[in-house]
């Protein structure tokens, strides 16, 4: 079983407007968030969100790598409420300019610990691929 999802697009927007989307973090895009908490800068290495679903689900990311030579953004799960059934994930998102028409191509990739379930790696799977979709279309009309 592999404790790794990866999941992509290709955005009809410049990588700047797809960028500033998500290097916030606050996952405006995305249906399923219901708001997010800000607790330190969004590109301040170290700092606590929480995020919390309409589910009722309350998770606390820290961004643990931000780069804006590689337009890309890591973050872990340091809280869940409900608890997750695995000991850690690590997410990653980049947009990389696609130069050949002014796209964006997104990449979102999650990796689990040696106890990620087959049942948890397929739900991250889904859910990215709503989020991209929404990011998408959010940023294309």
């Amino acid at each position: 079983m592999s404790t790794h999802n990866a999941e992509s697009c290709v955005i009809n927007a410049p990588l700047e407007k797809v960028w500033a989307a998500i290097s916030t973090q606050d996952f405006k895009f995305w249906s399923l968030v219901k708001f997010t908490n800000q607790i330190a800068s969004s590109s301040e290495v170290g700092g606590t969100r929480e995020v919390t679903f309409n589910d009722g689900t309350v998770q606390t990311y820290r961004l643990i790598e931000y780069s804006l030579v590689k337009n890309a953004l890591t973050y872990e799960i340091i809280d869940s409420k409900p608890s997750v059934d695995f000991l850690s994930a690590q997410h990653t998102i980049q947009v990389t300019r696609v130069t050949a028409n002014n796209t964006s191509f997104v990449q979102w990739i999650s990796d689990y610990s040696a106890d990620g379930s087959e049942a948890a790696v397929m739900d991250s799977k889904y859910k990215k691929l709503e989020a991209l979709a929404e990011l998408t279309k959010s940023l294309e009309n």
